[in-house]
């Protein structure tokens, strides 16, 4: 299996993450209800391999949506990645006062949660992350990931892009329900790949609505008969 620092180095070397997050920032709230959120996967799994120039290659298999074409598994295969997108996961704004006045800073959500403290414990709130790992849209029958599930998942928010070594999610998955949850994964297992620095010059299209041009071609194409 790759390491994780691979899987890290090839993914912050082979995206252009700007272009990237110009989609995120394009797409902005109006692709989250219940319906668009499939779309939105869709075209995120998508950029990856648009913008890593066909190296990272989207496959969408369950439990697996891509093959790190150049970075080889110990089976001399490429290696399997799993995406996810979460809003505000590692970053989020924070409202912060200075002096009189309040302003929105953006701030790692670990850090911000160090600084503060538990008041049963008096010790630093740790940060953990919560993920559906997979949705089986009915009762859950797994007692384990797939032997299929990809080797590592990366999660992007709103302002960064992280891994994880998927056997590092082991001790913390739950079954039940409607499928299978990481629950309250500590963030300092999750490696960065990039972050807000690295982002700068991101710009989401002028006066472009996806899910307005979404309706637009299926009007189209129904007028066609």
């Amino acid at each position: 299996m790759a390491t994780i620092q691979q899987v890290v180095d090839y993914n912050r070397d082979n995206v252009d993450w700007v272009k990237f997050f110009s989609v995120v920032d394009t797409l902005g709230k109006t692709m989250n209800g219940p319906k668009d959120r499939f779309d939105k996967s869709d075209i995120l799994e998508m950029a990856l391999d648009i913008f890593s120039n066909g190296n990272i290659q989207r496959v969408d298999m369950v439990g697996c949506d891509h093959l790190l074409d150049n970075l080889p598994n110990s089976n001399g295969t490429p290696t399997t990645q799993e995406m996810k997108f979460v809003t505000e996961l590692f970053y989020k704004e924070y409202v912060v006062k200075q002096g009189k006045n309040k302003t929105k800073v953006l701030q790692s959500i670990a850090n911000y949660k160090l600084n503060k403290t538990n008041k049963n414990t008096g010790l630093p709130t740790v940060h953990t992350i919560t993920l559906k790992l997979m949705n089986s849209l009915g009762k859950n029958t797994h007692t384990t990931l797939p032997a299929t599930y990809a080797e590592f998942l990366l999660v992007a928010d709103s302002n960064s892009i992280h891994v994880i070594k998927t056997t590092d999610l082991v001790p913390y998955l739950k079954f039940g329900g409607d499928g299978i949850e990481a629950k309250n994964v500590p963030s300092t297992l999750f490696h960065e790949v990039v972050g807000p620095p690295d982002l700068v010059g991101r710009k989401a299209l002028a006066n472009s609505n996806y899910k307005e041009l979404k309706i637009a071609f299926q009007r189209h194409f129904l007028s066609q008969f």
